[in-house]
């Protein structure tokens, strides 16, 4: 091989290296302009659970909202063009869930993480601090939009089912009531004259009857005739009014 073609060969293989160092570079530059953060994995993660849990069927009344909890910050993933698969060991439910999150392109693309369901609902709450034994009044109260996943007393939705009860205990304020919470009035006291009603269908008799046992709205009592002396066992329907079924 004369010089000049020893020449020739040695430059072409020095521009086949450099062309081949700058494809490397710019592929991966190429891939790790696809990566995606940590950030914008979560937040579509967020949105698949979000999907799935509304999927559920949830009341039109309760904004839902996902919470994700145990991605790295610096965490990057490859793109998963059929869509990430989101599964969860039992049906999801309010408060903490956890889940697997997968890309069926790459079987070792596997993510354990924990989401954190929300349903927030305007729920009764108290302005005012609320001693023991105090009555209930509707002016204490409002409405205010709460996480229901955080109340497992359970809450109300209504002021109408809480006002006139009364507060079991001392209460502070801005605190969502339970029905732990609260008693109802006592409408009926022992030895209080009441009228007692006996239905059956197609008939309803009244008799005047003596309360034996003090109740509240709901409260299942004793009651006498006061004609026949026989007791009786009714149901507190208001302040003089017990049902016999």
């Amino acid at each position: 091989m004369n010089s000049i073609s020893a020449r020739f060969v040695k430059q072409f293989l020095a521009f086949l290296l450099i062309t081949s160092a700058y494809g490397s570079q710019s592929m991966a530059e190429v891939t790790n302009a696809e990566m995606i953060n940590a950030e914008n994995l979560q937040a579509n993660i967020e949105q698949l659970v979000l999907a799935q849990w509304l999927s559920l069927g949830q009341r039109a009344d309760t904004e839902s909202k996902v919470k994700i909890s145990g991605l790295p910050s610096a965490y990057k993933s490859q793109p998963c063009p059929p869509g990430l698969e989101i599964e969860s060991y039992k049906q999801l439910t309010l408060g903490r869930n956890s889940i697997q999150v997968s890309c069926p392109n790459t079987s070792s693309w596997s993510l354990m993480l924990t989401a954190e369901i929300e349903g927030w609902r305007k729920v009764v709450v108290i302005r005012d601090h609320l001693a023991r034994g105090e009555r209930i009044q509707g002016h204490s109260l409002t409405l205010q939009k709460r996480d229901i996943a955080t109340l497992q007393r359970g809450y109300f939705t209504r002021l109408s089912d809480v006002s006139g009860n009364i507060s079991k205990r001392s209460l502070k304020a801005g605190t969502a009531l339970s029905p732990s919470m609260i008693n109802l009035p006592i409408i009926i006291q022992r030895g209080q004259a009441v009228t007692v009603r006996v239905e059956h269908p197609g008939l309803a008799v009244n008799m005047n009857g003596i309360a034996l046992k003090k109740g509240r709205r709901g409260d299942l009592i004793k009651v006498k005739n006061s004609s026949s002396n026989k007791v009786l066992f009714g149901r507190v329907i208001s302040s003089d009014l017990v049902l016999v079924d």
